[in-house]
């Protein structure tokens, strides 16, 4: 007698084997994340809010209630909440690489791999001839810090005086015989020192002739340097073995063992960044490799989505119209201002809305695939059901629509099986796609491409078995 059963649908992403042997973690979760009701919803969508022609990649930064924009081309621009622009360009920023900012409570200081910049004022300057070029820049405690580049050692200003730099005022992070590529404070004032094999902790001294001493170091290293979170939650890093690794003290504990296959696949990890975003009270950290070539869809450029409570990930992509496929997700960075989340993209700055279902103007792909499911043995499906959440509303003049198809013992897919998703009113939330006949396996792939609101929260198939 034919039976409902559960589609395991609540377990986390496993990208970490061969998609075919996978018998019940899904294997692939695109532009969705796992809510905390154990289902899965959509990643906010894009929405164009600035243009800044010709300016290239835009990295944001919030200071002093006002969203910095610092440009590939080297110029700054300050937004105001009314979103009003200013460039406040007076030196440009050289160096070539991605920016990092660091604010005292009198400037906010800027550094690309060439002279530090400072912003205090309505223009930028170089902050000091005495001032080390440098790549990463910090603050705590009244210091400014930078590293030197193709060295292990750090300077640091006079205390409260940011545009003096004595020549004695460095230090050496010795831990091991690596060059520091990173430096950075955690929400907890722990200075930290990043090089390719170890992350050494310095603490601010309160008194005596030096002003940091080290603390501890751990034995993993931070080998792409713009890959760095701070967080309340930890601190994280691609290291060495292309492992997303969170840093504890001397603790390090691997975060990405569930997709460590695809990590490993990145061949060029060039210009790769990392973030934490917040979604809907969920924490995340947003990892993108921009030139990376995807296996699954051979686009250049394969962004990860952490839920590091939940332990789970997904992928985050955009859309190439022109061939019809997932492109890379197009952002350069996010910052958090007035509330609101904002992406820095390509000559323009972006917001990242929960009541927007689209990458700047273009489809936003939401797609789920399970395991190849043998736990029915021998089987027909007479029915399969969705839950999830309905009445969303007219999408272009028509009834917005999502998709289902099976994979049967590993074959073919089967033809697309279309159903509404529910006009205003039609509050229903089980959606009942029929039969898909007898298999031993069972894959099945739901997706959605109306710019629609996406929970999905629960599916279920009708099963016959063959033989017991």
């Amino acid at each position: 007698m034919a039976q409902w059963a559960d589609i395991p649908f609540k377990d986390a992403l496993f990208a970490n084997a061969d998609e075919s042997i996978l018998r019940r973690a899904p294997a692939a979760a695109e532009n969705v994340y796992a809510n905390q009701a154990e289902g899965f919803s959509r990643f906010p969508g894009l929405r164009s809010l600035l243009a800044l022609p010709n300016e290239g990649r835009i990295y944001l930064h919030e200071w002093r209630d006002d969203l910095i924009a610092a440009t590939e081309r080297g110029r700054v621009y300050r937004i105001g909440k009314d979103l009003s622009v200013a460039d406040v360009t007076g030196v440009p920023l050289v160096g070539g690489k991605r920016p990092v900012f660091a604010a005292t409570e009198e400037q906010l200081v800027i550094a690309t791999g060439g002279p530090l910049v400072s912003l205090s004022t309505d223009r930028t300057e170089r902050l000091s001839d005495e001032a080390p070029e440098s790549t990463h820049v910090a603050f705590v405690d009244g210091y400014l810090i930078a590293i030197e580049q193709n060295s292990g050692r750090f300077r640091f200003s006079d205390p409260g005086s940011y545009r003096v730099w004595n020549e004695l005022s460095v230090f050496s992070a010795d831990g091991k015989p690596d060059n520091l590529v990173a430096v950075a404070v955690t929400p907890y004032r722990e200075l930290l020192l990043c090089g390719p094999e170890s992350i050494e902790q310095f603490e601010r001294l309160s008194n005596g002739a030096r002003p940091f001493a080290r603390r501890w170091s751990t034995g993993e290293g931070l080998a792409h340097p713009y890959t760095l979170v701070t967080d309340l939650a930890g601190t994280y890093g691609v290291n060495e073995r292309s492992e997303m690794t969170r840093f504890n003290a001397q603790v390090s504990r691997e975060q990405s063992r569930a997709i460590a296959l695809a990590l490993e696949e990145v061949e060029d990890w060039t210009d790769a960044w990392a973030a934490s975003i917040a979604i809907k009270g969920q924490r995340m950290v947003l990892l993108q490799a921009p030139r990376a070539v995807s296996e699954a869809h051979g686009a250049t450029g394969v962004t990860f989505l952490l839920d590091y409570r939940a332990s789970k990930w997904s992928f985050l992509w955009g859309w190439d119209s022109q061939n019809g496929r997932p492109d890379r997700w197009p952002g350069w960075s996010i910052a958090s201002a007035w509330g609101r989340t904002f992406v820095g993209v390509e000559d323009g700055i972006a917001e990242a809305r929960a009541d927007e279902y689209s990458v700047l103007g273009k489809p936003m792909r939401a797609l789920w695939r399970s395991a190849h499911i043998d736990s029915f043995g021998p089987s027909r499906m007479d029915d399969l059901r969705i839950r999830l959440k309905r009445a969303v509303g007219g999408y272009q003049g028509r009834e917005p629509q999502m998709m289902v198809r099976v994979n049967r013992d590993n074959g073919k897919w089967s033809d697309w099986v279309f159903r509404g998703l529910g006009a205003p009113g039609d509050t229903r939330m089980v959606v009942d796609f029929g039969g898909f006949g007898w298999a031993h396996s069972w894959q099945l792939e739901v997706a959605i491409t109306d710019a629609v609101p996406v929970e999905f929260v629960s599916a279920q198939a009708r099963m016959e078995r063959g033989s017991w």
